[in-house]
């Protein structure tokens, strides 16, 4: 038990407890190596980074880091710092494997430009400093070179340009506040400047075409990501009250956002990407507070739905997730270290405003990081 214990509803705590034992039933018995490994989900057999990452996210998420074992907590930075190269990046040799996505060309969407982003996270979670500068960014410290990269972006393809964009402004924003690298800072300017000028007023999005569900959830996808790049620099984001309209217009009547004609249950990364911007700018405009309200009492129930029988989360209820790897499998009603963490944020999140539920009244804890866990 943490010293806060007696304060949480006995739900909360219930959840608390139930998550915990989730990510422990996932963890490597400790060796040589020290602490810190963690599978992916119960039917794989080898840690991967990834789920190391994902645990160290969860438990500072509730608040559970604060009175961990120190030296336990040392062997977990030092564990997740041994996946650093040279050039900066995080790199998890097992899961680079040839039906795997982070072969090489390492996509800038995804591949080692992800895997880093998410360690920066765990690391300060953990209270540790990323051990070397990601040299992979320094071309973009020219400004020739990052307009160009900006202007190369698939227009029709936001979805993955929002994870692009996220991933190079996650590092620069980084480097410049945890590196203290100038240069860093200048680019973060470009990119907002980009933003900035290409964001649709109609909309409050990114892209060429709205007209359609599915150019909508490109839309709306891709630009959660920008969002995040604007919250953590406390940067002004425009068309806010367009932006609570497009995410409105998004929620299905399950509760989950995300308009497929042929699938009604929405995947934690669609779910996560209107609920967040909605949470957000509940704060900074009076404008439909009552319908982001509502929306949010039927996301809040929803999410949970998608938890299953061994407490864990899935990312597509009723469904198996391949995220990339052999490594990152989980079968159809098995919780994965990923999706757990990732619900459980969206979570979070929504409690945030939506004060009524028990789980709002949980201790939440936001990270002062670049990236999906900081909340301003």
């Amino acid at each position: 038990m943490t010293k806060h214990s007696h304060s949480i509803p006995a739900d909360a705590a219930l959840f608390r407890n139930e998550i915990l034992r989730f990510f422990e039933s996932l963890r490597v018995a400790d060796s040589a190596g020290g602490y810190g490994r963690y599978r992916y989900a119960a039917c794989q057999t080898r840690p991967i980074l990834y789920a190391s990452i994902y645990s160290a996210l969860a438990r500072h998420l509730l608040n559970e880091l604060q009175s961990f074992d120190v030296n336990r907590k040392k062997e977990w930075i030092t564990y997740i710092q041994s996946f650093q190269d040279d050039d900066g990046f995080f790199k998890d040799a097992i899961i680079a494997h040839p039906d795997s996505w982070y072969v090489p060309p390492h996509m800038e969407w995804c591949g080692w430009w992800h895997l880093s982003c998410h360690a920066i996270m765990a690391m300060t979670a953990l209270e540790g400093v990323v051990g070397k500068e990601f040299k992979i960014i320094q071309p973009f410290y020219d400004e020739t070179y990052l307009h160009d990269w900006l202007n190369r972006r698939d227009q029709e393809k936001f979805d993955f340009v929002g994870n692009e964009i996220l991933n190079l402004g996650q590092l620069l924003q980084y480097a410049r506040d945890f590196h203290h690298i100038r240069p860093a800072g200048r680019a973060m300017e470009i990119v907002f400047e980009w933003l900035d000028k290409t964001q649709d007023a109609n909309t409050g999005l990114w892209g060429l075409k709205f007209d359609t569900p599915e150019d909508m959830n490109k839309a709306y996808q891709g630009a959660y990501h920008f969002y995040l790049l604007y919250e953590y620099d406390r940067r002004p984001v425009a068309y806010i009250e367009r932006i609570i309209d497009s995410m409105l217009s998004m929620q299905t009547a399950l509760g989950g956002f995300g308009i497929f004609p042929d699938r009604t249950n929405t995947s934690g990364c669609e779910d996560i990407d209107a609920i967040d911007p909605l949470c957000r700018y509940y704060f900074k405009t009076k404008y439909r507070r009552e319908d982001i309200c509502q929306a949010l009492n039927r996301a809040f129930a929803w999410v949970l739905r998608n938890r299953v029988a061994d407490k864990g989360f899935v990312f597509i209820k009723d469904a198996e997730m391949f995220y990339g790897s052999k490594y990152m499998f989980s079968g159809p009603q098995e919780g994965s270290s990923f999706a757990t963490w990732w619900r459980m944020l969206c979570l979070a999140i929504i409690a945030q405003v939506q004060k009524e539920h028990p789980l709002a009244n949980y201790p939440w804890q936001f990270l002062e990081c670049p990236g999906y866990q900081c909340w301003r």
